[in-house]
């Protein structure tokens, strides 16, 4: 049974050298791998375009129970290493993934999208996004964490890989589930199609496939394919103004100082972060008047990566 695992553990050997962005996720995945784990399920897909042979599509899906000491300090190493692998990643997210009875009685229409976002499992995309994906976040109560790179290989740095991890303690044993993806970017997908769309996630809703990239760019997805109603005349599905965006930041700095030690802090982090990498449209003292909320957060937040997250976003609007 081991055995499969060392197969993954040489497929990610395998991987080019010179592609050390994520290496410490790479190191700690493999060693908790190599500990002693009761296997569920595996998935493999590879696929090389015909006409380059260059690698197009690949997918490597793990879930498993572990129950030893030894193991559980691996999934601690294995945040560590996300952390330490951060600032080679052009997106880094984490969270829970709530029960039914654990959402917000708040009803507004904002908070509304959040517990459906808290609810409905992430899907990476897998080559071209279009027939492959895997679910992150499908267990109930689970914490999840990922983080994407851009392929240093690609000349065109077209493509991307995925890691990732989701993770739940179910009558003393923790079910884990380690995932590595291979796709074209968010961008390439969508101009491959053509569409004038910014950078967002994949995701489910309600059964339907949702093509979105960063927590910023989600809502109009969700509105459409959730509320079942064309949101052509809303401002979500309107070319971001300076309004919009620094509505947008409030919204996000208000949910996040709500619970800033709370199990979803760092996803409203990583989505302040997402909007400052597009904040060009934004006029200098407006960036001034984001920096210094930003450094208000920065002092509300407990946690070390927050604090860094709250610093990278500081830089991006410098």
């Amino acid at each position: 049974m081991k055995s499969k695992y060392f197969i993954l553990a040489a497929l990610l050997l395998a991987m080019p050298s010179t592609m050390m962005a994520q290496q410490n996720i790479k190191k700690a995945f493999d060693a908790l791998l190599n500990e002693k784990i009761t296997e569920s399920k595996t998935q493999h897909i590879f696929e090389r375009d015909p006409q380059t042979g260059r690698k197009s599509a690949q997918a490597d899906v793990y879930d498993f129970v572990i129950t030893a000491p030894s193991a559980l300090e691996r999934l601690k190493d294995i945040r560590k290493a996300f952390d330490k692998d951060k600032e080679a990643a052009y997106s880094l997210n984490s969270g829970s993934r709530k029960r039914a009875d654990q959402t917000d009685s708040d009803e507004s229409m904002f908070s509304i999208v959040e517990t459906i976002r808290s609810l409905a499992p992430i899907t990476l995309a897998v080559g071209d996004g279009t027939a492959q994906s895997v679910s992150i976040g499908s267990m109930q109560g689970s914490d999840y964490i990922y983080a994407c790179f851009t392929d240093k290989d690609d000349p065109d740095s077209r493509y991307r890989y995925a890691y990732a991890m989701e993770w739940v303690e179910k009558s003393k044993k923790t079910h884990v589930r380690l995932a590595v993806t291979y796709a074209l970017r968010p961008e390439a997908r969508d101009n491959s199609k053509d569409k004038k769309k910014s950078k967002i996630n994949r995701i489910i809703v309600n059964g339907k496939d949702v093509s979105v990239d960063e927590p910023s760019g989600m809502l109009d997805n969700i509105f459409s394919s959730v509320l079942n109603y064309s949101t052509d005349s809303l401002l979500f599905n309107r070319e971001k103004t300076p309004e919009s965006w620094l509505s947008e930041f409030n919204n996000y700095k208000r949910l996040f100082l709500k619970n800033p030690d709370g199990a979803t802090a760092t996803h409203y982090a990583t989505s302040i972060y997402s909007l400052c990498k597009k904040s060009a449209m934004l006029e200098p003292e407006e960036k001034k008047l984001v920096i210094s909320e930003l450094t208000k957060l920065k002092a509300a937040a407990k946690d070390e990566l927050i604090q860094n997250i709250f610093e990278m976003s500081i830089k991006k609007l410098k």
